[in-house]
């Protein structure tokens, strides 16, 4: 029998608020490894096709399981993973990964606007009491961020159980929380929480890695499907969440041996 990851103040904080914050995730040696990494990365791949502006100082780099192998922990990773698989349910996938850098500025705007995700579609379903998340994201904060003004996520809570307005925010909510955090917190929460990044007048760099999951029938954010070199250098769990179900119908994606699927999922 499956004994849940969440706690009872984690439920609560789920429904109330819309997000977990999971308070160092990642030891120092493992953040340290990846800001060398995806420092690389960001340097080699911010001009090209996977490199994406967000604003006029902030930018991402999409698609990041293809271009390093450093995230391949994250997609798993111990201290996160068993709560993704009580709020997702066992039937997941990785559906995007991206690194996003918040470069310090001496604008008031935001650094990326109010938003929440899905589009068009998605973005018209609320979560459901009692039933399965159908899309969340988990952002692993690679830099300190103490103090507010400093490219920190911001948030309105509770503001998952309510439709983003599609004319959008003119302002900043007076609810709006912006996170401090450290380098190593992770932070989980649903597609339909209503999130932006402040301004960044700290006079450093943001960095942050961020893991975007939903059920297995979803269809992958920022890849068809992932080059066999990148799936053949993963665990069968981590080539499971990307995608890799082997040879199948696409009907598999929705129909599958539920006694393989909690094995692989649950080690």
């Amino acid at each position: 029998m499956h004994t849940s990851s969440v706690t009872r103040d984690q439920q609560r904080s789920w429904r109330r608020d819309g997000f977990l914050l999971v308070r160092g995730a990642l030891p120092p040696g493992q953040v340290a490894e990846l800001l060398a990494r995806i420092d690389d990365v960001v340097e080699r791949y911010a001009g090209s096709e996977h490199g994406f502006r967000q604003s006029a100082a902030a930018y991402k780099v999409a698609e990041a399981i293809t271009l390093t192998d450093c995230l391949d922990p994250l997609l798993d990773h111990e201290r996160v993973f068993p709560l993704l698989l009580d709020l997702l349910g066992p039937y997941l996938q990785v559906l995007g990964t991206e690194i996003f850098v918040r470069p310090s500025t001496e604008s008031q705007e935001l650094l990326v606007a109010w938003h929440a995700d899905g589009g068009p579609t998605l973005g018209r379903f609320l979560p459901r009491p009692g039933e399965p998340t159908l899309q969340l994201k988990t952002q692993f904060f690679l830099t300190d961020i103490p103090e507010t003004d400093s490219g920190n996520f911001m948030f309105v809570p509770g503001s998952h159980r309510r439709l983003f307005p599609k004319e959008g925010l003119a302002a900043t909510p007076p609810e709006a929380v912006q996170l401090t955090v450290r380098a190593g917190d992770a932070l989980i929460f649903p597609w339909s929480l209503w999130h932006a990044v402040a301004p960044n007048h700290s006079g450093r760099a943001r960095r942050s890695v961020t893991v975007r999951y939903g059920q297995l029938w979803s269809r992958p954010y920022d890849f068809e499907r992932l080059p066999a070199s990148v799936l053949a250098r993963l665990t069968p769990r981590r080539r499971r969440l990307l995608g890799d179900l082997g040879d199948v119908h696409p009907s598999s994606y929705f129909y599958l041996d539920e006694e393989e699927q909690l094995r692989v999922m649950r080690g």
